[in-house]
């Protein structure tokens, strides 16, 4: 699709992402959704 053709696209897992802070969205029927976010500690 031309449309997202410069889209990164992972096609496989990244074992060694850094990522500090990741989202996860849900969608239910009757209204029922939910956001998780998750951040890495940086703590001690």
């Amino acid at each position: 699709d031309p449309v997202v053709a410069d889209m990164p696209i992972l096609l496989k897992t990244k074992e060694d992402a850094k990522l500090d802070l990741v989202m996860s969205n849900s969608f239910g029927f009757g209204g029922t959704n939910a956001t998780l976010v998750l951040k890495r500690w940086a703590g001690k």
